[in-house]
Formats: C-alpha cells, structure tokens, sequence
C-alpha cells in the first residue's frame, strides 16, 4: 500500500511549496506477534518505523496506556 500525503513547506499553505511524504505499510504475523513496519520517505530521506503487537496478550488498552505513561515519568525522572 502507498499513500502520499502533502503538507506545506510554508508557515501559509502554497500549493506549489509543499513536501511529498511517501508511506509503505509491511504487516507480518510471526510467533504469536503481528509486526508491523512502516517506510517513510520524506523528500530524499527514508525513515524506517516497526511496531510489535503481542497477539495472545491479556492486556487491555487501559493497561496500555498506564504502561505508557509510567514509561513517560520514568523517562522525565
């Protein structure tokens, strides 16, 4: 899949001054874990982002973000 979204380039929106931002989504299911990995290409730069989904966890999306914000004070201490 690719999608190209267009954001300007400017403080005010130039439809002849805008950045094109290239995204490819990879998805794979291997032990138990979706994996996801998403390629970014940003002007010439290629960005590289993979996310890992535990399949059979118990967690709820509550429990998700409890962890996410105790990372984040634990990350600022």
């Amino acid at each position: 899949m690719i999608v190209e979204i267009r954001i300007s380039s400017e403080k005010e929106y130039q439809p002849s001054v805008s950045t094109a931002i290239n995204r490819r989504t990879r998805f794979d299911i291997k032990d138990g874990q979706l994996i996801t990995q998403h390629r970014y290409t940003i002007g010439k730069k290629e960005y590289i982002v993979n996310s890992i989904f535990d399949l059979g966890s118990k967690q709820t999306v509550v429990d998700g973000v409890k962890r996410l914000i105790d990372n984040d004070f634990d990350g600022a201490a």
